[in-house]
């Protein structure tokens, strides 16, 4: 792995930079790519930002993200694959990313593969916080639209600062950006507060059938196809449901399991100190200690009875 100034270096004598994002995006990916590519293009250093899936329209308070793009059509110096664990993330654009000479990996997952040719990985609770420390050590500004992007990334992925995974340097970063004009509380109104009556009825649905298991333990909540159109919601709709799981007394790890496609789920995992990275990797999955996901096909029964006895392995005495 290179270290933070040899990568600031690296990425300062770059002409060209793709910076992508992982597929089914989020605040820390939209965040830390979208900050960075505004930090060097204001290097000069020209820079765009990809992916796969297209943006949940909650984002778009932020006028960034209307710069986000679906295809790479012209030749950049360099890609960089942004808060992205293993190059199936990048979706379609993973053939190209292992095509590239010049590749770079730019991300906090404990379950990293170090699959570019430079790796930046460093275990801290949103990727945010590294591109913050990124963009200082190249000496370029962090402005009013720099600052909104990080600070909305650092929130999404610390749950609004509520997880276990808040270091002294998560709040010290968002102070920061707030002296640089983040505004927590229009990030938090959207990203935490802000819905549609559609998921509020959503919501209401999967909340009503949570399943425990193992002495009330696991809380597994489920959202089928069958939810989503009775409530005529989005999947990207479903984002936080997982959250209240983890308010139960005692529960130690919460699953949300969502269905995508025939016998087909994505499965999301958060804890309060069982390592859920080693149960995702069960299934090929991984992430962080304490939030992680993976893909399961199969009978629902099935995945329900498979993810309860890899939950089982894992649970403290």
């Amino acid at each position: 792995m290179i270290s933070l100034n040899e990568l600031s270096s690296k990425l300062k004598k770059e002409k060209s930079v793709a910076l992508i994002c992982h597929i089914r995006p989020d605040g820390d990916t939209l965040g830390s790519a979208l900050a960075l590519s505004v930090a060097l293009n204001n290097l000069g250093i020209v820079s765009d930002v990809y992916c796969d899936d297209s943006v949940p329209s909650r984002f778009f308070f932020l006028n960034s993200v209307n710069k986000v793009k679906n295809k790479i059509d012209k030749e950049y110096s360099a890609l960089a694959a942004i808060d992205c664990a293993d190059i199936t993330r990048l979706g379609s654009f993973n053939e190209l990313f292992l095509a590239h000479k010049n590749t770079y990996c730019i991300d906090h997952h404990v379950s990293n593969t170090r699959y570019a040719k430079y790796n930046y990985v460093v275990d801290n609770a949103s990727n945010c916080e590294n591109v913050l420390q990124l963009i200082k050590s190249m000496d370029s500004d962090v402005n009013n639209e720099v600052a909104n992007l990080l600070a909305m990334g650092i929130m999404t992925d610390t749950g609004n600062f509520r997880h276990k995974n808040v270091t002294p340097l998560t709040l010290s970063s968002a102070s920061y950006l707030v002296e640089r004009g983040a505004d927590l509380n229009t990030i938090y109104y959207n990203m935490f507060s802000k819905q549609t009556v559609n998921r509020a009825k959503l919501f209401g649905i999967t909340m009503s059938k949570i399943r425990y298991f193992l002495d009330n333990k696991l809380a597994v909540a489920t959202i089928m196809k069958s939810d989503l159109e009775s409530a005529n919601a989005k999947q990207d709709e479903t984002e936080g449901f997982i959250d209240f799981l983890m308010g139960i007394d005692t529960v130690e790890v919460g699953i949300c399991i969502l269905e995508v496609g025939k016998c087909k789920y994505k499965i999301s995992f958060r804890s309060k100190g069982t390592d859920v990275n080693a149960v995702a990797g069960t299934f090929g999955g991984g992430g962080h200690v304490l939030a992680s996901g993976c893909q399961i096909c199969g009978e629902y029964e099935e995945v329900v009875d498979k993810l309860t006895f890899a939950v089982s392995r894992y649970l403290p005495e």
